[in-house]
């Protein structure tokens, strides 16, 4: 009786760690930013201190969510980096920085004007790809989409499309990081792509809003 007790014991435990039941609470947190010049420009187009993934660092500051356990946050971004670049690049990355959570980026090098099937035949392969590699290495994965209107609104609605679909199908988060930024030159600058200083706020609340509920 006392083995059988003994055997259940040890069959409750493995089953609490295969289920995440037993994961600390109090592990620390590496989040990487892994995107192009949107996520880091080198001061070409934002104010480095203004840029999101600046104040994303204060918020969770602010927040305290940083109160148990410590967190930190990795700009990886590259500027003019296309998909298939990210991919290569990103098995370096991640053994580098062993992260825990990561948003994935990339795209806006990726489209040619008038081209509604690069979005479905480009972007949506590689960042399915780099989400499996990224789950792999132990990371949850958010999609982040900079919807790209630059190029008119066919490009732009097969983009979010293509984007939403990676992010099913690889089983990641999804979060449109320009949802609610009015498109005009107060927020973006005059290449219709990259973001000012202004927008970089709302950038940050896009982010946290579907990143900090996965750190509590």
């Amino acid at each position: 009786m006392k083995k059988l007790s003994l055997l259940l014991v040890s069959l409750s435990m493995l089953l609490l760690s295969a289920c995440g039941g037993g994961s600390d609470s109090s592990k620390p947190i590496v989040i990487v930013a892994y995107g192009d010049s949107l996520t880091n420009d080198r001061g070409q187009w934002v104010n480095p201190s203004e840029l999101w993934v600046e104040k994303l660092k204060a918020q969770i500051q602010a927040d305290g969510l940083n109160a148990k356990r410590s967190i930190t946050v990795i700009n990886e971004g590259l500027g003019g980096e296309d998909s298939q670049a990210a991919l290569d690049r990103l098995p370096g990355v991640l053994a580098n920085d062993r992260p825990t959570h990561i948003l994935l980026m990339h795209g806006t090098n990726d489209i040619p004007p008038f081209c509604p099937e690069c979005p479905e035949v480009i972007t949506r392969p590689y960042l399915e790809s780099m989400a499996k590699l990224a789950r792999e290495s132990g990371a949850q994965v958010i999609m982040g989409e900079f919807t790209l209107k630059a190029f008119g609104g066919e490009i732009a609605q097969a983009y979010s499309a293509a984007y939403q679909a990676a992010a099913a199908n690889s089983k990641s988060g999804y979060v449109n990081l320009s949802a609610g930024i009015p498109y005009d030159g107060n927020y973006y600058h005059y290449d219709g792509t990259h973001f000012t200083d202004a927008a970089q706020n709302l950038i940050k609340s896009n982010v946290a809003a579907a990143l900090f509920p996965m750190l509590k």
